[in-house]
């Protein structure tokens, strides 16, 4: 049948005097690597797969990469002359030296049927169709920049997505699906790229449109919520390990709940939801929960270089600055450690790391289990320095077009003691070097939480390949291998907080929609920033009248295109760190979201996961979003004052709460201080005195109403000394330092 397709398709084309000189697709593909050809045929796709255009006549089919095709889309007819290229194994025609469009609206080539196993260098840049596809994670969301498995006829298949597909953000098939697309490759694998829905076509009545997520999390429990296209029942198997076995029950619908209960604390759950109407049922894949702790819940964060307590929320909330002490800091959490310690760290040096090596071999010494997973092409020259009993593994390099860097800096305290307030997770973005350390702009973030713990216990045991002491390498998985299989939802001391892993998560897709959640402010500071999907989200913030403002560090590639690209609507709120009185580089990757807003859902990104391709497909990398108007301040301290240092301005939109016209005199003060404000309607207000500790010495509250108000503090029973001024009233709040002689 293709055959005969083939050949209708070809006399079709040859129809046109413009293809005198053309030759075949096949006639081109057979030709050494570098050749000039021309060649004419349908265009397959439109901008959804990117700068990339399929072409394909009644011989094969060619990948045709140029900028000069941008405006082509499918059915248009086209000749191109350019040279054959080799891009990772994908053979296509680049560059460009000449096109022409001959027709547009023309029928698109019948796909070829085949199976998976037939997707090989005969049908590559051709539109094929696999019938029977079953997807691996059904009822889950397609996200950009990812790879999504299928089987059919028994033999497994991939589909990539761009982060521009119309796919993104669709619900993953959950029964059989006609699929069609274009065969491409990607190094050594082929992989089919379908366009739009309609690449798409589900068999199956009911479908699960809105994936299971995890709500209302307790200590004994938890719902699972999903929703399907038309009326179905509601079912979810699970159980505490991949093998499910029990079955719970809820109200037939659209959306679905199931409540899970009679849970302990910090307990796994793997849950596949599934929903039946008629003869039909809708699987989603199976995802991982875990119910809430008993710990603390307490989170700190920490920063290697000075931060402006001048944008506080509050005084009891300044940011801590370690100086020099980080290294300080993790010995004494080290210290603690009683049971278990897991290390996963990228660089591990041994230049003013002495403090943490002594607290690593003195755990050792009174009998913490201990491991360490280091990244297989850094030196970590501080490892010969840690008694030789302590089990290492280092991440493998080979092949190196696979494998990225085990980028991780997380370390795992007691995550299964008996005690819920000795499991403590440390990450963010700082190596063990004596320039992350001391110089290079960091930031730690630490958790005491064991569900925490657990999960990223979970992850260690992955790349360790057990959960005992002894790794297996046979069963350890790193960068592309590895699956998405531990939670990422937690209630961590009342607060929201999300985690995720590199490369089995898609992180990119969780960053960008971090960036679309901000409805107020959105700031970042990033060490990489090579990802244009991430540029262009940040650009429609601003176009959104997002308050935006960044910084990028340059001495990786900071000032490359995604640079420019938000510079063209960020103007002067975007920074290079590369003025040179700062020292070392900015080495944070954590983004911050309406952090002055608490009916926003303010919050912040970070982790070691930087902003790149590497990062998002083949790195190990750890991401942590906490949702808490604190901790987003905290690092919205340390922002404010790197931006400041970069050369930056901020105006007042971004460090006050939608206050009122607002003025404090006379600064120094004596025995009086006024405060006058302009406002529109009657208002209830409180305005305290306080030192720097946070203690109130003087409080007064008052109705104002609209218009002018003058307010008069008494400041004879205040010392000399600097003060802090707090103006509140409900939706708005300001600060202001005061000096009083």
């Amino acid at each position: 049948m293709k055959r005969v397709i083939s050949l209708l398709f070809l006399l079709l084309v040859s129809g046109y005097g413009a293809f005198a000189s053309a030759i075949t697709i096949a006639a081109a593909r057979s030709l050494p690597v570098g050749s000039t050809v021309t060649i004419s045929g349908i265009v397959l796709n439109g901008p959804e797969l990117g700068t990339i255009r399929y072409v394909q006549d009644g011989t094969g089919g060619i990948g045709v990469f140029s900028l000069a095709l941008s405006s082509t889309v499918k059915g248009d007819l086209v000749s191109v002359t350019g040279v054959t290229d080799d891009y990772f194994n994908l053979l296509e025609i680049n560059p460009v030296t000449s096109w022409n469009l001959i027709s547009s609206g023309n029928p698109l080539p019948l796909p070829a049927i085949i199976t998976p196993s037939q997707l090989d260098e005969t049908v590559e840049g051709e539109l094929v169709q696999i019938n029977s596809v079953t997807f691996s994670n059904p009822g889950g969301l397609f996200t950009g920049n990812a790879t999504f498995g299928f089987s059919a006829n028994g033999q497994p298949g991939v589909i990539y997505l761009r982060s521009n597909s119309p796919l993104v953000g669709t619900s993953i098939p959950s029964g059989n699906v006609t699929l069609t697309g274009i065969c491409s490759q990607n190094n050594l694998a082929y992989q089919v790229l379908p366009r739009d829905t309609n690449d798409l076509v589900s068999s199956g009545s009911i479908q699960i449109t809105v994936p299971p997520v995890q709500l209302n999390i307790t200590t004994s429990g938890f719902d699972i919520q999903w929703e399907t296209n038309v009326t179905g029942s509601t079912y979810i198997n699970f159980g505490n390990s991949p093998a499910l076995g029990s079955t719970l029950t809820g109200t037939a619908g659209t959306t679905h709940l199931v409540t899970v209960s009679g849970a302990t604390a910090s307990e796994v759950f793997y849950v596949k939801a599934f929903s039946v109407s008629g003869n039909d049922t809708a699987f989603s894949d199976t995802k991982v929960f875990i119910t809430a702790s008993n710990s603390s819940g307490a989170i700190k964060a920490y920063f290697n270089r000075t931060v402006d307590h001048a944008v506080a929320n509050a005084p009891t909330n300044y940011a801590i600055q370690l100086n020099n002490a980080i290294d300080d800091t993790l010995k004494a959490y080290i210290d603690r450690c009683q049971q278990t310690l897991d290390i996963a760290i990228y660089n591990f040096d041994n230049v003013n790391t002495t403090q943490i090596i002594q607290a690593i071999n003195d755990a050792y010494s009174r009998g913490v289990q201990i491991r360490i997973i280091s990244d297989g092409s850094n030196n970590n020259a501080a490892l010969p320095s840690l008694n030789a009993a302590i089990p290492k593994v280092s991440s493998p390099t080979i092949p190196a077009l696979y494998y990225g860097i085990m980028h991780n800096k997380f370390v795992v305290m007691d995550a299964n003691a008996s005690n819920a307030d000795l499991p403590v997770v440390w990450t963010g973005s700082t190596n063990w070097s004596n320039d992350q350390l001391y110089t290079d702009a960091n930031n730690v973030i630490i958790f005491q939480d064991q569900s925490l713990a657990v999960a990223y216990t979970m992850e260690f045991n992955e790349m360790w390949g057990s959960a005992g002491m002894t790794p297996v390498p046979a069963n350890a998985k790193f960068g592309p291998d590895k699956a998405d299989n531990t939670p990422h939802e937690f209630l961590i001391g009342g607060k929201r907080v999300e985690n995720y892993f590199s490369p089995s998560d898609n992180v990119n897709y969780q960053i960008i929609k971090t960036i679309n959640a901000a409805d107020a402010q959105l700031f970042f500071s990033t060490y990489v920033f090579t990802r244009y999907d991430l540029a262009f989200a940040i650009e429609d913030r601003v176009n959104h009248g997002i308050y935006t403002a960044g910084i990028v560090d340059d001495s990786s590639n900071g000032g490359g295109y995604p640079y420019s690209i938000m510079q063209s609507v960020m103007g002067n709120k975007i920074e290079l760190y590369d003025h040179p009185s700062l020292p070392g580089i900015l080495h944070h990757k954590y983004m911050i979201v309406d952090q002055l807003n608490a009916s926003l859902d303010p919050l912040v990104l970070t982790g070691s996961h930087n902003w790149s391709n590497t990062a998002n497909l083949k790195n190990d990398e750890n991401t942590v979003i906490v949702h808490d108007e604190n901790i987003s301040n905290q690092y919205y301290q340390e922002f404010y004052k790197r931006f400041y240092e970069s050369g930056g301005t901020l105006g007042v939109k971004e460090t006050e709460k939608n206050s009122p016209a607002f003025m404090l005199y006379p600064n120094p003060a004596h025995d009086k201080i006024f405060i006058e404000m302009e406002l529109s309607a009657q208002t209830s207000m409180t305005i305290m005195i306080m030192d720097l500790t946070g203690k109130i010495l003087i409080k007064k509250n008052i109705t104002a109403v609209s218009g002018s108000n003058q307010v008069q503090l008494n400041g004879a029973p205040l010392a000399p000394g600097m003060y802090l001024v707090r103006v509140n009233a409900g939706g708005w709040q300001k600060f202001q330092k005061v000096v009083v002689e």
